[in-house]
């Protein structure tokens, strides 16, 4: 099953109080901003001792990091202590891979969830760099949004290239300085939500000089012919926008994870938010370009779809993998729009 739908009236009431989304099934680097190669994902190794709650132990503190990479635990910082949250996070991650929820670290449940994960840096475990905010440099829409936001903060004087260089490292430092965070180049998540709050998100034609480039093919449903239609097929794992009949771009596409499947059909766009996040399940889940059309069921970004492909899945949404086509996305379609699903 999905999120359950909810009248109108309500949605937006709901989708405030929930963090604005449906939870994306993850497994997003623990710190893209590092270096633009992908960290690789650890491999199971002995586990020194069982953890369990109300240990303090510095391997509590690695734990905490490997389930925020997982994400299973939404903290910003970690510490020695093995609490009541700790706790319920190991139950829920060992239920979901067919362990006994027995709250406890033992080898079986660290063996699962070593390659969800990444050996934690010194600034991770130092609650300096507390985990990526949507995407890392390898997504240049990405930073180049980020260039301009840091160039509105006064940060940033160089090209919107997409680059992450040393330029635009040094841009993030002065602002987490200017903003009482340690100074470091890391654009982590509270680092990029101060950004915001002090920014204004620039539109596509800012950043970009054209659309992005489409070469896929999709073959289209009927109700596909008429008007400005998102049509997602689950078969093909595509989306495209068309309208009156002309496809103005085609990607590839990911949608549910097993029991999770939401509905096909025909539906309207009825709320659209640039900066969603999804706290329905316990998580932070950022969930960027969020173009919500059954509920809470939406069309966004996914940096997990980028990693990893389709060995992942949302918990009912369609997601995109480019963060360029998200927002150019966004900006193309509004409220009552139709979107097809088949």
């Amino acid at each position: 099953m999905h999120p359950p739908r909810l009248s109108r009236a309500v949605r937006a009431t709901a989708l405030a109080f929930m963090g604005l989304g449906c939870l994306v099934s993850q497994a997003l680097a623990g710190s893209p901003h590092e270096a633009a190669a992908p960290r690789p994902f650890s491999q199971p190794e002995p586990l020194a001792q069982e953890l369990r709650h109300r240990m303090e132990s510095p391997l509590v503190r690695e734990l905490q990091v490997r389930l925020r990479h997982a994400k299973y635990l939404a903290l910003y910082d970690v510490d020695d202590r093995y609490g009541l949250k700790t706790r319920e996070t190991v139950r829920k991650f060992q239920k979901d891979h067919g362990l006994r929820e027995t709250g406890v670290v033992d080898q079986a449940t660290w063996d699962r969830l070593l390659p969800r994960s990444h050996k934690p840096t010194a600034a991770e475990l130092g609650n300096t760099d507390v985990g990526p905010w949507f995407t890392g440099p390898g997504q240049a829409g990405y930073i180049r949004e980020l260039q301009h936001r840091l160039r509105q903060a006064g940060h940033y004087q160089g090209a919107i290239d997409g680059e992450f260089h040393g330029a635009t490292q040094q841009a993030i430092s002065g602002f987490r300085a200017r903003v009482g965070l340690p100074a470091s180049h890391v654009m982590d998540e509270r680092t990029w939500a101060r950004l915001i709050a002090k920014t204004r998100n620039p539109r596509y034609a800012q950043l970009f000089d054209a659309p992005p480039a489409s070469t896929l093919a999709q073959a289209l449903d009927p109700r596909c012919a008429t008007g400005r239609v998102v049509c997602i097929s689950r078969e093909q794992k595509r989306m495209s926008l068309v309208v009156d009949g002309r496809t103005l771009f085609t990607r590839e596409a990911r949608f549910a994870r097993p029991g999770w499947e939401s509905d096909k059909g025909e539906f309207r766009i009825w709320y659209m938010n640039s900066d969603t996040v999804s706290t329905i399940f316990g998580e932070r889940t950022p969930m960027p370009y969020a173009i919500f059309y059954d509920g809470n069921v939406a069309i966004h970004y996914s940096d997990d779809f980028d990693q990893v492909g389709y060995e992942g899945g949302s918990h009912g949404c369609s997601q995109l993998r480019d963060y360029q086509v998200s927002k150019w996305l966004y900006e193309q379609v509004r409220v009552g729009d139709r979107v097809v699903v088949y």
